[in-house]
Parts: C-alpha cells; structure tokens; sequence
C-alpha cells in the first residue's frame, strides 16, 4: 500500500492543554519524593521545594530558556509548556550554550534529582515510583516533543538538520524573532509524521513500559494478599489482549493486516495472529465485547488496591497517563479510522483513502 504524502508539523507555539499535561507530568517525581521526605519531616519538604524553584525559575530560566525560542517569541512572561506565565527576568540570548552554561545547568539540575533519594531509599516502592515517574516524562518529552520543538539550541534537539535549515530559511529567523502563531509544515520524515503509516519496535516498547506501570501497581496490590488471585488477574490480562481484543478489536485494523503472520503494533510485537483481518469498521457487538473486557481488566485488581492507597495512586495516575498520552499523541495520527476515539481529521482520512 502506497504510502500518503508525510509532513512534519513544527509547534512554533504551546496550547494551554500541552501546559497542563507537560507540568502534570512533571510534577509526579516531586510529589513522589515529596511525600517520602514528608515522612520525616516537612520542614525538609520546604527546603527541597525552595531548590526546584529556584532551579526551574532562575537557573533554568537564565542559562537554558534564554537561548530557546519560545523564550525568545515571548513577550513580557514565558509562554512554554514547561513555564507558563513566568515573568522574563533574563535577557534573550539568541545563540548556541556556552560549555559554562551547561555545567551549571548540570550542577543545578542535581541537587533537584538526588536531594530526596535520602528519604527515598528508606522506601524502595517510592524510590522505584520516583525513577518510573522520571522515567516516563523524560521518555515522553524525548518521544513526542522534541521531534517538533523548535528550540534549535537545545542539546538534546532532534529535530532534522535540514528541517532546521529550511525553518530558519523560510523565518528568516537571522533577523526576526517574530513568527507566525500557525504550525510551520514542510515535507521530511515520519518520525512526525501526520499519519502513522507503520509502528516500529520502540513504539512497542514504549507503550509496554507505561502499560506494565499500571499492571504492576494492579499486580502487586493483589499479589500481596493471594498468589492464586494475582496468577487469575495474569491469565485475564493476557486473555483479553492476546485473544478477546485481538478477535473483536484488532481483526479490523490497519496495522493488523499487515506483515504477515505476526503482530507489528505497538502494544503487541511478535505475538501470533490467532484471526483472519476483517477490513471493515468493527460493529457495536464487537465494540462492546471489547469493552466489557477493558472494563474487567481495570476493575478486577479494586478490592486490593482499596486495601494498598498508594497502589490505588499509582493506579489511578498511570490509566490517567497512559489515557491522557494516547489520546494526544497517537489517536491524533492513527490509521485506524474505525475505532471510536480515533481523532484524525475527516479531511485527512479521505486524502489518504484516496492514495491506498
């Protein structure tokens, strides 16, 4: 199958939705080692939240933000995913970081990640949500912001050479600072691609971590209390993925028909096609078995978990995550039309169903 027409789109600005999810998603690792230090004391939770403010609004600001040109774009106060609404107290400096900037970002950045570890090794499940929290927002920022940030200067900036090139040609960026508010779109690779054509092996990956987060919060409340539950709670989660949703939910998408006889899909790699493709929209029947057995899976593991607060937490944010995620950066671009939270645009589906 041919694939359609691919651009990048580059976000010369930020919505107030990337605001909050960004910050949301930041602000797990310091609550996490924050209840942990509260623990002992809260006086040490002042001091450790006086450190990241004073990283994130003035060492941040002063010797990253100052060179980005969303700074830069900014009038009066920082309009940015991560500083919405910071007054502009730094001068911009529209050119690359000195090797001095960047060890004291790095010195900065230290005291904020390894001051609660203290507190945090006296509690290996919250010194684990504390790495998986950090984990999560810096796999997440590389994967879905950094390929369309046009913060050039960044250090770990992966946008294409020659996208940049033909963005600063095309901006006139040398001189002027002043963009345009609307999506800058120019053709090049997939990895920002409009539509989705294909998964690869670290999508796969990726969206394994953030599901297993929650399977093993879910898991582990119930492994607590009974081995023979938690094994019952193993054998419907793969029940449900391997068979149920692959049948009534899988058999109608894109991804499915392709590559042979096993799955290429970024929550199954490798795994067998037990069920012939059915290339038409899945039908209510199919829907609502497949429902049923989301809702199954999410509500079995409860009971333990009302018993375990901080499993329930863990829970709880990590559907919320995986949900938020999803929705934003994949439902946005995916090729299955069929499903029903599928967010492609109308426009977009018939330009590509036309081009099959």
């Amino acid at each position: 199958m041919p694939s359609p027409s691919i651009q990048i789109a580059l976000k010369t600005e930020h919505s107030i939705k990337d605001r909050l999810y960004w910050n949301f998603l930041n602000l797990l690792p310091f609550l996490v080692g924050s209840i942990a230090i509260a623990r002992d004391s809260l006086k040490w939770v002042a001091v450790y939240t006086v450190i990241a403010l004073l990283f994130f609004l003035i060492v941040k600001l002063r010797f990253i933000c100052a060179h980005c040109l969303y700074y830069i774009r900014s009038k009066g106060c920082v309009k940015c995913i991560m500083l919405p609404g910071v007054p502009k107290i730094f001068k911009d400096r529209p050119h690359l970081h000195k090797f001095f900037e960047k060890v004291i970002v790095v010195l900065g950045a230290l005291p904020v990640f390894l001051f609660p570890v203290y507190w945090l090794v006296r509690d290996p499940l919250l010194l684990g949500a504390y790495i998986v929290a950090w984990a999560l927002f810096f796999l997440t920022v590389q994967r879905y912001e950094c390929i369309k940030c046009i913060n050039f200067e960044c250090p770990v900036k992966r946008v294409p050479a020659e996208m940049r090139n033909d963005f600063k040609n095309k901006s006139n960026l040398s001189d002027n600072f002043d963009i345009s508010a609307d999506q800058f779109r120019v053709s090049g690779s997939n990895r920002c691609a409009s539509l989705k054509i294909k998964h690869e092996f670290k999508d796969f990956l990726y969206w394994n971590f953030v599901t297993l987060i929650l399977l093993f919060s879910a898991g582990l409340a119930i492994g607590i209390y009974s081995t023979g539950w938690m094994f019952a709670y193993i054998f419907l989660v793969i029940f449900h993925f391997n068979i149920l949703e692959q049948r009534f939910f899988c058999t109608h998408c894109p991804y499915y028909a392709r590559d042979g006889k096993k799955l290429r899909c970024m929550m199954n790699w490798a795994w067998p096609k037990h069920f012939r493709p059915r290339p038409y929209p899945p039908g209510k029947f199919d829907l609502a078995i497949t429902t049923l057995g989301f809702i199954a899976v999410i509500i079995f593991p409860i009971p333990w978990l009302l018993k375990e607060l901080f499993l329930l937490g863990s829970y709880s944010v990590s559907i919320l995550i995986f949900l938020l995620t999803i929705w934003r950066y994949e439902c946005s671009h995916c090729i299955y039309f069929g499903c029903p939270f599928n967010r492609v645009p109308v426009e977009l589906r018939k330009e590509f169903e036309e081009k099959r």
